[in-house]
């Protein structure tokens, strides 16, 4: 947007000044940032940008929000840690694979997701029939059980012995950790 050498002259003023105000603002929010700050010095030195722009403080672009602490990407510390050296690598392959590796954690954050959701809504089938079942037991137990009342009673019975391996299942792929657990 600015060099002779990649068609800067085509750049309006406005761009120009915009990018040199954004820029700045970087160098002042990211002092940590190297590269920023030589890019920013370059332009100074070439003459491009002639003096520090004056940019309200509202103007002035904030530092990113930190990342969630349950982010996917902070979940397993051994992907986490080749995923930062695959992005800090300038070899495309390298790019690639961590390309690769977002996708299959994303892919596995999905997967959990999905199962955490029929997980959630086979409990809650499962404990509003035992809740219904257990309101007709009162009756039966009263002699109030009406004959409709009875086959819904065996229906909902016959559904929860359906349910019963699955919650077993479920139970039984329930990580340790699993918030899952409580329920």
């Amino acid at each position: 947007l600015f060099s002779f050498q990649y068609y800067g002259i085509w750049s309006s003023e406005k761009v120009k000044s915009r990018v040199t105000e954004v820029i700045f603002s970087w160098t002042v929010w990211f002092p940590q940032e190297v590269k920023i700050r030589d890019a920013y010095q370059m332009l100074k030195k070439q003459g491009i940008v002639k003096e520090d722009p004056k940019v309200p403080e509202d103007k002035i672009l904030p530092p990113p929000s930190p990342r969630p602490q349950n982010s996917i990407f902070d979940r397993d510390e051994e992907k986490s840690k080749l995923l930062a050296k695959l992005l800090r690598s300038d070899h495309p392959e390298d790019l690639q694979a961590a390309n690769r590796l977002i996708k299959s954690m994303i892919k596995e954050e999905q997967e959990k997701s999905a199962k955490a959701s029929r997980r959630d809504s086979t409990i809650s089938e499962v404990s509003e029939n035992v809740t219904r079942m257990d309101k007709l037991l009162e009756n039966y137990q009263r002699q109030e059980l009406s004959t409709a009342e009875q086959e819904t009673l065996h229906t909902l019975f016959q559904r929860c012995e359906k349910l019963r391996p699955l919650l077993f299942r479920l139970a039984s792929e329930t990580v340790d950790d699993d918030e899952a657990l409580g329920k």
